[in-house]
């Protein structure tokens, strides 16, 4: 098993070097050839397609659970029932979400958009009802990478979709506007779900997909399990997509960029975090289906947790500044303050990530839904309060306090509900993490400010000498000596047996 956790975590973490330098070389290109505008109705859409995620209705994680049970009781039928059950339920779950982008697209009005761009978002957003409906279906394939410990596979097709992508921007965006990146989108999506679908079939040649396996039953399992996750991706789509409106509906389209780029900076970083932290999911569901305690497994899963957000948030605060001036230019400096204010929320997120397997593993997830709803909307009802007194780092200061409280506070009280559980290391913990990303992040990035020249010779340079300083502490900080010396010991054991 550490094996394959390593591999995963290994791949998963190349794809998200593979994915962040293409995002990187392809917005200021995106910005310069569709210009300010475009671009933030670009976001937008994107923005919107993202929204429409509510209607998995949580079944994802109730599929990838089932399909755990399923391989461990080594039953074909079993496992069969699960797939096809699920496939006819994101067929139909993506034709509803197809129903509702298409109303939206026919009313553009409704977002502010002017009517000089009705037909772009129109069209945009009805051809890219495609990826929605193959997003959904590819639900129930994705599972079983996970369910497998196969994130390895899975990160290798997502590097290639990446690739495939941005190289197919680059050629069709200056003809095609922002048409071409939609069939970029599509072309790239369709050749990566048909090598999903092939990884899938060869790993489990029994699995085979017939409406006569489809059992309502099945459904009725499911929807059980799933009922309690809805409310959690809401909440989650709320967080993660309710910018852009916002900044839509309270400032301009021509803003939404410079929020964009403070957002899209710190989620790419969460994509390293999620190398680590995203593939314990799996674990803690095969620890429930044997029964085993997961309290200290838990506490270490947090603890990892909290060290990789923190060593990579810090990373990113030091060096943001003087990297968004060499990426997009100085008129994006208005980006860098409101992505300080957003890691707090993000360092929140390395608690709320095991607290989330672990409940859900354990099916006490519940009440974890309400938690995360309640979070949502304050952070709705905050950012309007705080954007009209302050501007938009008002809605970076709400998504953060309304984490805080969600994610760390509510959430950890619910831990305590169900297990019986120390947690105060945990708060420790995740206090020297704030505390050190917010001391190493603000005095570096004034001494960069006052002594070094802007180059990216000089980011380079300092980015090698100081990822290392600032790595070995965290371990050091967060991670017990007798955890480092019997992962140094599993690692150099299976490296010589290869």
């Amino acid at each position: 098993m550490l094996r394959k956790l390593f591999s995963s975590s290994f791949f998963r973490f190349l794809e998200n070097i593979i994915t962040v330098v293409t995002s990187l070389l392809l917005t200021p290109f995106l910005i310069t050839t569709l210009g300010n505008e475009n671009y933030g109705l670009w976001l937008l859409i994107l923005s919107m397609l993202g929204w429409f995620n509510i209607i998995n209705l949580g079944f994802p994680s109730a599929v990838q659970r089932h399909i755990t049970w399923a391989l461990e009781s080594k039953s074909t039928d079993s496992l069969n029932r699960v797939f096809s059950t699920s496939i006819l339920l994101f067929s139909v779950l993506g034709c509803v979400a197809i129903v509702g982008l298409l109303s939206l697209a026919y009313n553009p009005q409704i977002l502010d958009i002017s009517n000089s761009r009705f037909e772009v978002f129109t069209l945009s957003l009805s051809l890219l009802c495609i990826k929605v409906l193959w997003d959904f279906i590819m639900c129930s394939f994705n599972s079983f990478f996970a369910c497998l410990l196969r994130y390895d596979i899975d990160a290798k097709i997502s590097s290639l979709n990446a690739i495939v992508k941005a190289v197919l921007v680059y050629y069709l965006l200056v003809d095609l506007n922002i048409y071409g990146a939609v069939t970029a989108t599509l072309i790239a999506d369709f050749l990566s779900n048909i090598l999903k679908i092939v990884c899938v079939k060869r790993l489990l040649p029994s699995l085979n997909f017939s409406i006569s396996y489809a059992s309502f039953n099945e459904f009725k399992s499911l929807f059980h399990f799933s009922k309690h996750v809805i409310a959690s991706g809401v909440a989650k789509t709320i967080n993660s997509k309710s910018d852009p409106i916002l900044v839509t509906k309270l400032f301009e389209l021509s803003l939404v960029p410079v929020f964009g780029i403070a957002n899209r900076l710190a989620a790419l970083v969460e994509g390293f975090t999620m190398s680590v932290s995203g593939i314990f999911l799996p674990i803690f569901n095969q620890m429930a289906a044997k029964n085993q305690n997961m309290g200290e497994t838990f506490l270490k899963v947090t603890s990892i947790n909290i060290m990789v957000y923190s060593t990579l948030y810090s990373l990113l605060f030091v060096f943001s500044e003087i990297f968004v001036q060499l990426w997009v230019g100085k008129e994006f400096v208005q980006s860098i303050a409101i992505l300080n204010v957003l890691i707090f929320s993000y360092l929140c997120r390395a608690v709320f990530q095991s607290i989330r397997d672990l409940l859900f593993a354990q099916a006490n997830h519940k009440y974890l839904s309400f938690v995360s709803m309640f979070g949502a909307m304050f952070n709705i009802i905050l950012s309007i309060i705080l954007a009209n007194q302050i501007g938009l780092i008002g809605i970076a200061i709400s998504t953060s306090i309304s984490f805080f409280l969600s994610d760390v506070v509510l959430s950890l009280m619910l831990v305590k509900k169900y297990n019986d559980l120390n947690i105060k290391p945990i708060i420790k913990q995740l206090i020297m993490a704030i505390v050190l990303t917010y001391s190493v992040g603000l005095c570096g990035q004034q001494l960069i400010e006052q002594y070094i020249i802007s180059t990216w010779g000089n980011l380079l340079l300092l980015f090698f000498v100081f990822s290392p300083i600032i790595i070995v502490a965290n371990v050091c900080l967060f991670i017990d000596k007798d955890t480092i010396y019997q992962f140094y010991l599993k690692l150099k054991c299976m490296l010589m047996k290869q």
